[in-house]
C-alpha cells in the first residue's frame, strides 16, 4: 500500500460492491479522476458519513495499491453538502455536468482547469437554475480545457467574422468553420446562424456565475445547443445518460 494522500474532490459517481463496500469515482484537485474502494462505507457513520453522494465536495484521504488503479480511500472530510441540487431540475443538470467531465478525463490524469471548472459550475447551479447560457458557456470551457476548442469566431479560410455573416458551416469532426462564401461542396457541416455564433462568443469565458444569468433567445439558444452537441459528440466515448433525464423534464 503506498503512503496517505490527501486532495480536495468532487464525487461523480457512486456504487454499491458488496454487502458494505462502495466503488466510487472522483476527480480530485492533484491527482485527476480516481476510482477507488470505500470499505465498509454503508456502515461508516464517521469516516464517510454523507460525503459519497454524487457532486458533493470533499476532502478524500487515500493510498494507492501496487498493481491495480483501483486506489484505498481511508475516509472522507465533508466541505460541501449538494443540498440545493436534490430539486429534480438542478439534480438533472448537475448530473450533465458530472457526467461531461467524467467522460472528458481519464484516470490519474491530472485536470485542475477541469477540477476548477467543474466545482465553479456546482457551486452556480446551487445559486439558481441553469440557463442555456450557462450551459454553453460550461461546455465551451470544457472544450478548451480539454484541448478541443472549436474555432467558431472567424472563416477558416478567408477569416471574416463569422458572427457578421448571415450562416455559416461548421464541421463538427474538426471544429472549424467556413462561412458560406468560402464553403465548397465536400464541406460537411452543421448549419449555424451568425446571430447563434456571436451569442456563443458573448459567454465563452464568462464566469459561470455570470454566464447562469445570461439568456438566449429561443431560435439562438435551440440551434447553439444543437451545434454544441454535435461538437461534444466527437469526444465522447458513449452516450450521456444525463440527457434522458433532462429531456424527461422538458417533456
Amino acid at each position: 500500500m503506498g503512503p496517505p494522500q490527501t486532495s480536495e474532490a468532487i464525487i461523480l459517481r457512486s456504487r454499491a460492491y458488496g454487502e458494505s463496500d462502495q466503488i466510487v469515482t472522483f476527480l480530485t484537485e492533484t491527482a485527476g479522476k480516481l476510482t477507488g474502494i470505500a470499505k465498509g462505507a454503508k456502515n461508516s457513520r464517521r469516516r464517510f458519513a454523507n460525503c459519497l453522494q454524487p457532486f458533493t465536495r470533499v476532502r478524500v484521504h487515500y493510498r494507492t495499491r501496487p498493481g491495480t488503479s483501483l486506489v484505498f480511500m481511508d475516509s472522507c472530510d465533508l466541505l460541501q453538502a449538494p443540498a440545493g441540487l436534490v430539486e429534480p431540475a438542478k439534480f438533472a443538470y448537475g448530473s450533465y455536468l458530472v457526467e461531461l467531465v467524467d467522460q472528458f478525463t481519464e484516470e490519474a490524469d491530472p485536470v485542475a482547469p477541469l477540477f476548477r471548472l467543474l466545482a465553479d459550475a456546482l457551486d452556480a447551479l446551487q445559486q439558481g437554475m441553469a440557463s442555456g447560457a450557462f450551459l454553453r458557456a460550461f461546455e465551451l470551457s470544457l472544450l478548451h480545457h480539454s484541448g478541443y476548442a472549436p474555432q467558431l469566431w472567424a472563416c477558416a479560410q478567408c477569416t471574416t467574422p463569422l458572427a457578421r455573416e448571415a450562416r455559416a458551416f461548421v464541421d463538427p469532426s474538426t471544429g472549424r468553420a467556413v462561412c458560406a462564401r468560402c464553403r465548397t461542396g465536400s464541406d460537411a457541416g452543421v448549419v449555424v446562424a451568425g446571430d447563434t455564433l456571436a451569442a456563443l462568443e458573448a459567454v465563452q469565458g464568462l464566469p459561470l456565475a455570470e454566464a447562469r444569468v445570461h439568456r438566449f433567445g429561443p431560435s439562438v439558444g435551440a440551434e447553439a445547443a444543437h451545434l454544441m452537441g454535435h461538437l461534444l459528440a466527437q469526444h465522447l466515448p458513449r452516450p450521456l445518460r444525463s440527457v434522458k433525464l433532462i429531456a424527461a423534464l422538458a417533456g
